[in-house]
């Protein structure tokens, strides 16, 4: 990074002025220089300033030398000043400790100020224009350059520190997106666990149970390992091991999502802005031209739109699915007479009304992989039927051909978090 940084010193140390009768000089590098050293705090001052002092030197002498018909010593000679002020600059600015003061700008504007006009004394020296001059010629111009420029300094200071936070927030924003979608993921996956883990306890009993009845009816026979008895009691231990497994894994999930969920509620203008980020970016990754509208608005706070996010996304993913190759989707959500209203309408061909009650059943599906052939699980849109019905809402579908709309109602008493 330290050759980036004394090459565009150097570059802007091309734009200059002389304010006197000589070969001094105003250039705009101090200002590139020292709002960079101010902004990268790990930039070694010392190192920085005698290496764009050098670079400046070097440049200046080498488009400098052609022009006046002179050896290279002499223009080398002739700038050779302007090093000291890079050189008195550094200095000063290590001895003031200037970057301690960045939180007090009119501190920091004075050093600033200090550094550059001692700094542009120290070149006037060496350059022997002081002589036969009155203060009141030369310090005018040097006190109001080194604030002038000071000013310059701290303003692009600030405005690369607003930049970098601009762009902090917008990657934490996508990075807060892809967490809720990740988490709502994890909370549908948990929801299928625990409904498993609960048929594996069913089954578990089920085969203890055969044991019992076989052992009553063939009593001893436990003892040959190929009885019927004793295969009953294996598989029952053997789904009793698989049982502590999914307990193991489901615990492990909740745990996490004990860490990563905020307790706290979002409104939904907010947690909607996300999903609609979201579905953005999913269209944006597919080569079919849907277009996708959305229009929310009201007051609900809600530590429940985990679910909600989880409701919208399966049924905007179906809708994309469904979709014609110039579908369009409008999406929506309002709080009305005490519930808040999902509805998510696609133009797509529709669906049979023989099939309008089959839609919401585990494992119903008329989709498949274009490239593997294999059907859909057909758990969407029946994990979006038990999320609505866990908070106390319903969904309902009305469709036909060039139209298909799911309404989601959810009481606002069970999502208002106080």
């Amino acid at each position: 990074m330290i050759p980036h940084v004394v090459l565009l010193v150097s570059i802007t140390g091309l734009l200059f002025t002389y304010p006197f009768d000589g070969y001094f000089r105003f250039t705009l590098s101090v200002v590139v220089l020292a709002t960079l050293l101010l902004y990268f705090q790990k930039l070694p001052v010392a190192r920085v300033t005698i290496l764009s002092g050098v670079l400046v030197l070097l440049l200046r002498t080498a488009l400098k030398y052609p022009f006046i018909g002179d050896t290279m010593y002499n223009a080398f000679i002739h700038n050779l000043p302007s090093f000291g002020y890079y050189l008195a600059y550094g200095s000063l600015f290590i001895l003031l400790k200037v970057r301690d003061y960045t939180n007090n700008i009119p501190a920091l504007i004075l050093l600033l100020g200090l550094c550059d006009i001692t700094s542009n004394c120290v070149e006037l020296i060496i350059r022997w224009e002081l002589v036969g001059r009155s203060l009141e010629s030369i310090l005018p111009p040097l006190v109001g350059v080194g604030i002038g420029r000071a000013v310059l300094i701290v303003v692009g200071y600030f405005l690369l520190k607003r930049y970098r936070d601009f762009v902090l927030a917008e990657d934490y924003a996508a990075r807060y997106a892809e967490l809720i979608f990740i988490i709502a993921k994890l909370k549908s996956e948990l929801f299928y666990l625990k409904k498993s883990s609960a048929d594996i306890e069913l089954v578990m009993e089920k085969g203890y149970t055969l044991y019992q009845n076989l052992n009553e009816v063939y009593p001893g026979e436990l003892a040959k390992e190929d009885s019927p008895a004793a295969r009953a009691l294996a598989i029952a231990r053997d789904i009793h091991e698989v049982k502590k497994d999914y307990y193991r894994v489901t615990r492990g999930i909740e745990e996490i999502l004990d860490i990563a969920v905020s307790e706290g509620g979002l409104p939904l203008l907010e947690f909607f802005h996300i999903v609609e980020q979201n579905t953005k970016r999913y269209i944006s990754g597919l080569d079919k031209p849907v277009t996708v509208t959305f229009d929310y608005d009201g007051d609900v706070v809600t530590d429940k739109y985990y679910s909600i996010v989880s409701i919208l996304n399966n049924l905007i993913i179906n809708a994309v699915e469904a979709a014609l190759p110039t579908g369009v989707i409008a999406v929506s959500g309002k709080c009305s007479n005490g519930k808040l209203v999902l509805v998510v309408a696609d133009n797509g061909p529709g669906i049979a009304p023989e099939e309008t009650e089959l839609v919401f059943a585990p494992g119903y599906s008329t989709k498949f992989s274009e490239v593997t052939g294999q059907m859909s699980t057909g758990l969407g849109l029946s994990h979006v039927k038990n999320l609505t019905e866990l908070l106390g809402g319903e969904i309902t579908l009305i469709s036909q051909p060039g139209k298909t709309v799911f309404t989601v109602l959810l009481p606002l008493s069970n999502l208002n978090r106080t």
